[in-house]
């Protein structure tokens, strides 16, 4: 992370001056900057930028959020809690969280906002205005993440006075033409270049956080003009990355894939996320886990599903599929962290090829009491270079990536029935990055939603967006409930479930599904209720002007 230590050392020694106080004197202390004169210097400006990052870092103990979020979903499962217990449980801290962090990054920018003019003297004004549309774009993002998992929220553009304090709930709608309106207005300032491994805010950021907040809301004019703007860029600022398994790893740190990312460094700050994700041999702990609905949606290499290609052999599942599947998921019998990668039960021993020569050692991913319950780990965030006993990792968390806007402007533009070329080129880069074949230009609009829905699937699973993608789908209903299988305990399938046409697997009427381990357990999704979180019991309790989502 390229920032400047001292500025984030100074920020934190007063970080207090985000907290409006009165004093009977006017007198300014002389030992820490006062709210009475912070923002009188470009130092201070950018103190005050780096604090607006401060609360995405942490979702608990060094958790990034945004990775956090599939464990809601219907492709992820965290073992200690199911996805009901955080995602539809006003109780939950997790969710409190997300509410409390989001807004005080959002004061932290209504206060620069409001007195960053007092650095007129001693900074340009183009530099001003470039400080006030980084605020605006964050601020932004907040309210895009607020809206996207509890629907409307107070919408707060300066700093309440103690009268103002109790807020009420706008519509969702105002909410979103204020974050399209913010994203317009700070493009115009912000930089072009793309340096994904710094803090900076860019032009294609403010275009993609436009661009997702109008997708999650059915605005697809605003959705083509938005990613378009990013595409024309394409080759100068942004590209595919050639290696689709590097952007989630420790080299996606200078992918210029990488729109922007919240940004780690062992060195500053870290985050722990992969030392939950990883198998027990790989010194993790397993319990968030990649579930058997995902691995069986995967295509085989002649683009068609496991229930339909003659590739496709039960007794060798992992053979003539999807490459994305392998840089996603570490499969049984695979090499994950320089050990054999094996959860049948039967198998006790397994390779270490961390030791020259290898040898067998006891297999603690199908022995250990807690080891994946599913069978499966993750491989995105997961980097065999990172090494630290402490599990501590350097991997920036990934906010938005070029093929995610790719898979956006297809979408919108399928959804408007603009069905021209750009809709599968757009599509088809992304599938030759990976060499799976291309989408013939025949499609109609149901079939190409058919198309897109899965492609999102394969290309972004892990990344955080599946919750939000099956609840604006109206889908999570029929995903999310009932039994959430792992692997068989012990050997293989003798044949495919069904897979719907948006890629899903349907194991109601699957032959063998007694067979499967049912360690994940039951799952429960009320579509009457669900499809928004409920507002924090904590939120609600001091400010009795919130109200709550239908339901709860």
């Amino acid at each position: 992370m390229k920032t400047n230590k001292n500025i984030i050392i100074i920020f934190i020694l007063c970080s207090m001056l985000f907290v409006s106080c009165e004093n009977t004197l006017e007198k300014y202390p002389l030992n820490y900057p006062s709210t009475e004169t912070f923002l009188r210097t470009e130092v201070e400006i950018q103190m005050a930028i780096v604090g607006i990052h401060s609360p995405f870092y942490l979702y608990n103990d060094q958790i990034p959020f945004i990775i956090y979020y599939d464990t809601g979903s219907d492709i992820s499962a965290d073992r200690d809690v199911k996805p009901e217990q955080i995602y539809q449980n006003p109780t939950a801290w997790q969710l409190r969280d997300i509410w409390v962090n989001m807004y005080k990054s959002i004061s932290r920018c209504n206060f620069i906002l409001e007195n960053i003019d007092r650095a007129s003297e001693n900074v340009s004004a183009d530099k001003i205005e470039r400080y006030k549309a980084e605020a605006k774009v964050l601020r932004a993002y907040c309210y895009l993440t607020l809206t996207s998992m509890f629907g409307d929220i107070p919408l707060i553009d300066h700093t309440l006075t103690l009268d103002e304090a109790y807020v009420s709930r706008d519509p969702v709608d105002s909410v979103v033409d204020f974050i399209l309106s913010e994203c317009d207005q700070a493009a115009l300032y912000l930089q072009q270049t793309n340096d994904p491994n710094t803090m900076a805010i860019t032009k294609g950021f403010a275009w993609a956080v436009k661009a997702r907040a109008a997708l999650y809301n059915e605005r697809w004019t605003d959705v083509i003009d938005a990613c378009k703007k990013i595409i024309e860029l394409e080759g100068v600022e942004y590209i595919l990355d050639p290696n689709y398994g590097d952007v989630t790893m420790l080299k996606g740190k200078t992918s210029k894939e990488v729109i922007w990312a919240i940004q780690y460094n062992q060195d500053d700050r870290s985050q722990g996320m992969p030392s939950r994700m990883k198998s027990r041999l790989a010194g993790g702990f397993s319990n968030k886990m990649p579930v058997q609905a995902l691995v069986d949606s995967y295509e085989c290499i002649d683009g068609l599903s496991i229930d339909k290609s003659p590739l496709y052999d039960p007794q060798h599942p992992w053979k003539n599929r999807d490459p994305r599947l392998h840089h996603t998921v570490a499969l049984p019998g695979s090499t994950y962290f320089g050990y054999q990668f094996e959860t049948d039960i039967d198998s006790v021993q397994c390779w270490d090829y961390n030791k020259t020569p290898a040898v067998r050692i006891a297999n603690l991913d199908a022995t250990h009491a807690y080891a994946s319950f599913s069978g499966y780990c993750w491989r995105k965030y997961c980097d065999p270079l990172e090494l630290r006993s402490d599990g501590a990792s350097s991997i920036n968390a990934i906010a938005f990536r070029y093929a995610d806007v790719l898979l956006m402007y297809a979408e919108a533009k399928i959804e408007s029935n603009q069905l021209d070329d750009s809709v599968y080129e757009a599509i088809n880069k992304i599938r030759r990055r990976v060499s799976m074949p291309e989408i013939a230009k025949d499609k109609n609009q149901q079939e190409l939603r058919s198309v897109i829905r899965k492609e999102r699937k394969y290309e972004l699973a892990g990344e955080g967006l599946r919750l939000f993608d099956i609840r604006r789908w109206k889908i999570a209903d029929r995903l999310m409930n009932g039994m959430c299988y792992g692997r068989f305990p012990t050997g293989y399938p003798t044949a495919a479930p069904s897979i719907d046409e948006y890629g899903n697997p349907d194991y109601t009427n699957f032959a063998e599904k007694n067979k499967f381990g049912t360690k994940l357990g039951v799952r429960y999704f009320d579509p009457n209720r669900d499809y928004l979180s409920p507002i924090p019991t904590s939120e609600r309790q001091s400010n009795s002007n919130l109200t709550q989502n239908p339901g709860y």
